[in-house]
């Protein structure tokens, strides 16, 4: 009896560890609004993985580190996952990519308190070749612009490239739609009339979540997840997430 009695919190602390087993680790950066640690429910894709991972009854946490290193301590097994990215060929030799969670649409952003829009046109990227084009250090289009030798302008920041836009020292710049309205609006709020886009995209690209793929678990989760995922989008959560950030 005294035995039975000794088991008991042995037994308490195996169901404790069990209990928590569950919870999982996510790395991601600063890109509002799709992922912000100063955000209600961290942005908008943030908040779609953790709905998706909520409906599998599993507790998730999400970290906030330099991109870099979101994708470093993926291969390191230090993270289940990091998130968003879009596919490259490059990266798919190390990870393991999900199903689409959310799109990017990057579009040429420009500035002109002018009375009528500039006449900014090109159907291919050689067309704007005679524009000075804002940048940043590390953004997967600078092979692309590097081919169809572009006059580009690069910094480190968006805010940097967007303050150097608005300063008439560059004439267009690329951002992500959603990124960059939500950008000019907090950062040049009496102004934002005076931005524009071009009609043409520069592209649509899906985001998605990367995992080790040498690690098993990691990879069955993954599984579970793009199953999970593909019921998630079809619930009225989803659209309602969807309407939230669009500002509808």
């Amino acid at each position: 009896m005294k035995n039975k009695f000794l088991l008991i919190p042995v037994i308490l602390f195996l169901f404790y560890v069990s209990a928590h087993a569950e919870k999982i680790v996510l790395a991601t950066g600063e890109w509002p609004p799709f992922t912000s640690d100063t955000m209600e429910r961290k942005g908008f894709v943030s908040e779609i993985v953790t709905q998706v991972l909520n409906s599998m009854n599993i507790e998730s946490e999400i970290k906030f580190y330099p991109w870099r290193r979101c994708y470093q301590y993926v291969l390191w097994n230090k993270v289940w996952a990091a998130f968003p990215y879009s596919y490259t060929e490059e990266r798919a030799k190390e990870v393991l990519f999900s199903d689409d969670v959310a799109f990017s649409t990057t579009k040429f952003f420009y500035y002109s308190n002018a009375p009528q829009k500039p006449s900014f046109e090109y159907n291919q990227l050689t067309d704007l070749r005679q524009y000075k084009v804002g940048a940043i250090i590390g953004y997967y289009y600078e092979e692309q612009f590097k081919q169809a030798k572009l006059n580009v302008d690069y910094v480190s920041k968006e805010k940097m490239a967007l303050e150097k836009l608005f300063l008439g020292r560059t004439q267009l710049l690329p951002l992500n739609e959603m990124v960059g309205w939500n950008l000019i609006k907090k950062t040049f709020p009496d102004n934002a009339l005076n931005f524009g886009t071009l009609e043409k995209p520069l592209d649509r690209k899906s985001l998605k979540l990367l995992v080790n793929k040498e690690n098993q678990k990691s990879v069955d989760l993954l599984k579970q997840f793009n199953a999970q995922l593909q019921v998630f989008m079809n619930s009225k959560q989803y659209q309602d997430i969807i309407e939230k950030y669009s500002g509808k």
